[in-house]
């Protein structure tokens, strides 16, 4: 799930490689990207992906410190109409990249021996359909949001547009350094080049530029982004483009990518039925609370999401260990997202005005709404990555029509009741959908309900716990705090606490974790 408005997600990243010569070249190519262990969760993979997952958070951390800083000084110069607008050019242009992409990056995950014809058929596939995709977007722009009454939206969607072809020129590149693990060196070089599209955009905002201040934003981040990949992974693409194995990937791809659009407007599905019935102003305060439940989820999941499919393609072949490494996943993911997401939703209300000012107080209250999928948040993100990996493609269709179809229902029927309506029919899918993510895992992956309840539970309830002692303080502290900045920060400091006494104490899992660090700490 994307969203909105923010300071466009930066690819993962990898130590630089050495220039070498050609000959050495198509041999890495050939075999850098094998797995060493031969598909087993051995100690190799699992220090890989430990280490991955802790710079990808370091990185989202540093990306999302940036990004969010900010996006509270946009939100207080521009309005919530210009937001509203640029959200709609967001959900434009996110469809359009998917398309432009096609699911063909995707593959460098998965595929078992990544050759130099491989890469390079990718890499002029997606190319072309960068180019392609973005002269329809161009030429179909300003008719298109005419028609769903957004007009404004229409010069910002075809500068958008044009970057697809930079964006395709690095993506590649972006793809190989994740497939090999490596996400140290340039981690810092990324929220560089995304603090530097935040700084532009903020000067092009006190400058007046109203909603091209957020273009300028896209504008300047893409470029660096892709200018980066291409300095992590020094590959120039040649020339030996093959229709076979374009034919092998392109089945691949074609299902994920319409499992991708189909999550897409599932999460943004509400930005058009809210803009047509009740005002693009009402669009930015609903994206301005998906912004903030997203900023939480960015830091809390995503991390263990982005290197998961790189691990699951390991062991496609290893159903045992491949269920070994869901189930630490999820463990490790439930330990952090679970009591975010709970005291996130508890302290929003007067969180999301603090930060961003009286004219978003609205969007507090969804942010608390929106707070409430703490369990499927979580565990959903999962799904995809899981059956990306074991070559379901058609099941991550089937799985986004059926939560695609129910949302747009309930979007609809909702939406005359107004946005707060909107967020709960948003909330309530979520539930109504999760069971089927959990049978598809079953049955395609082997994983048993009870495996993702042993390792989800215990921080559920500990969350739970600490959601209590969150909400009382702030109930009877209330009356005696008149700065919503010294509640908000006396609840944060309640509730890390009592997160860290109730979690040992009901998961054993999360007391070897924690015995396990306390042991290798002493050992230093």
């Amino acid at each position: 799930m994307r969203s909105q408005i923010e300071l466009p997600r930066k690819p993962d990243l990898t130590d630089e490689v050495p220039v070498v010569g050609k000959e050495e070249e198509t041999r890495q190519a050939a075999v850098a990207t094998e797995d060493d262990g031969q598909g087993t969760y051995n100690r190799d993979l699992k220090r890989r992906t430990r280490i991955s997952i802790v710079w990808t958070a370091l990185r989202l951390a540093s990306n999302q410190f940036f990004a969010f800083v900010v996006f509270v000084v946009l939100a207080r110069l521009l309005s919530p109409h210009d937001i509203g607008t640029f959200a709609i050019v967001t959900l434009f242009s996110e469809f359009s990249r998917i398309l432009a992409n096609g699911g063909m990056t995707s593959y460098i995950a998965r595929a078992k021996v990544l050759t130099p014809e491989l890469q390079d058929t990718i890499f002029w596939t997606n190319m072309a359909l960068a180019c392609i995709t973005s002269v329809i977007v161009i030429a179909l722009a300003e008719p298109v949001l005419g028609l769903i009454g957004q007009p404004f939206a229409a010069g910002p969607l075809m500068v958008v547009a044009a970057l697809l072809p930079i964006v395709a020129a690095g993506a590649s590149h972006a793809a190989v350094c994740m497939r090999q693990f490596s996400h140290k060196s340039l981690a810092i070089r990324s929220a560089i080049s995304g603090t530097l599209g935040g700084a532009a955009a903020i000067a092009a905002a006190y400058a007046g530029w109203g909603i091209w201040s957020l273009v300028v934003q896209r504008v300047v981040t893409e470029i660096l982004n892709t200018l980066v990949s291409w300095q992590a992974y020094r590959w120039m693409p040649g020339r030996q483009f093959s229709r076979d194995s374009l034919r092998e990937i392109w089945g691949f791809g074609s299902n994920l990518a319409f499992a991708q659009i189909v999550f897409l407007f599932l999460v943004r599905i509400q930005d058009l039925v809210i803009g047509a019935t009740i005002g693009a102003a009402a669009v930015g305060i609903y994206r301005t609370a998906w912004r903030m439940t997203e900023l939480v989820t960015n830091g809390a999941i995503q991390p263990f999401t982005t290197v998961a499919i790189q691990t699951f393609s390991r062991l496609q072949d290893n159903r045992a260990d491949l269920i070994k490494a869901y189930r630490g996943m999820i463990l490790a993911s439930s330990m952090v997202s679970f009591p975010a997401l709970v005291g996130f939703g508890i302290i929003a209300p007067d969180a999301v005005p603090v930060i961003y000012g009286e004219q978003w107080v609205a969007s507090g209250v969804l942010a608390q709404i929106f707070a409430l999928m703490v369990v499927p948040f979580t565990l959903n993100y999962f799904a995809s990555p899981m059956l990306s990996a074991i070559g379901r493609g058609s099941d991550m269709r089937t799985l986004s029509l059926i939560q695609l179809g129910l949302t747009l229902v309930m979007t609809w029927a909702a939406a005359p009741y107004g946005i707060v309506a909107v967020a709960a029919a948003y909330v309530a899918r979520a539930y109504i959908t999760f069971p089927i993510n959990l049978w598809l895992l079953k049955r395609r992956a082997g994983i048993g309900y009870k495996e993702t309840v042993r390792a989800s539970l215990p921080p559920f309830l500990a969350s739970c716990l600490m959601g209590v002692g969150v909400w009382s303080f702030m109930h009877f502290a209330r009356p005696y705090i008149a700065q919503p900045l010294h509640l908000v920060m006396g609840g944060v400091a309640i509730g890390m606490p009592l997160y860290a006494i109730f979690l040992p104490v009901l998961s054993r899992d999360a007391r070897g974790v924690i015995g396990r660090k306390l042991k290798k700490l002493r050992g230093k």
